[in-house]
C-alpha cells in the first residue's frame, strides 16, 4: 500500500492529498465530504512515475471553513485491491511550510539575542578595563600626609 500525506504550503492554500509508492499506476485517488465524492473545488494531478518503479499522485482541495474540515476525507484506491486507503482531514495530520518557518524564525531571534547579550557584556568589560572603574566621574586624588611615628623633637 501507498503512503498518503496531506500537505499544505499555507494555511490559505489548498490542501493537497499525495499518495506514493503504489504500483501498478491503475489508481484513483479522491476527496470526499460526508462519504460523498466531490468534484467542486477540486483538483487532480496526473499520475507520476518514481525512481524505484513506483508511482505517485496528488489531488487538490481549496482548504474548507474550520467547522467543516473534519467532513473531507481522501480516499486512495489502487485497482485490484479491495481495501481504501482513507485519511481524514485534520489539521493535526497536515504537513505544512509554515511551521518549520516560524520556528526558524524563532530560533534566530533566540541567536541574535544571545549573541547580542554576550557582545554587551564584553563591550562593556572592555571599556572598564581599557578606562578603569573611576576614570569617567569627577574624583581629584587628594594627597595625605602621614606622621612619623617616632617624633624625635
Amino acid at each position: 500500500l501507498p503512503s498518503v500525506y496531506l500537505l499544505q504550503k499555507s494555511s490559505s492554500s489548498a490542501v493537497s492529498c499525495h499518495a506514493t509508492g503504489f504500483y501498478p499506476d491503475r489508481a484513483e485517488l479522491l476527496w470526499r465530504r460526508d462519504g460523498e465524492e466531490i468534484h467542486e473545488g477540486v483538483e487532480k494531478g496526473q499520475i507520476l512515475p518514481n525512481n524505484d518503479g513506483t508511482f505517485q499522485m496528488s489531488v487538490d482541495l481549496q482548504p474548507p471553513s474550520g467547522e467543516d474540515m473534519q467532513r473531507y476525507e481522501c480516499v486512495f484506491q489502487l485497482s485490484g485491491v479491495k481495501e481504501d486507503v482513507v485519511t481524514k482531514l485534520e489539521k493535526a495530520k497536515i504537513r505544512t511550510n509554515e511551521d518549520s518557518s516560524s520556528q526558524i524564525w524563532i530560533i534566530i531571534g533566540v541567536i541574535v539575542a544571545v549573541i547580542s547579550a554576550v557582545l554587551a557584556v564584553a563591550a562593556f568589560f572592555l571599556y572598564r578595563k581599557k578606562n578603569g572603574p573611576c576614570k569617567d566621574k569627577d574624583y581629584t586624588a587628594v594627597q595625605q600626609k602621614t606622621k612619623p611615628e617616632n617624633p624625635s623633637a
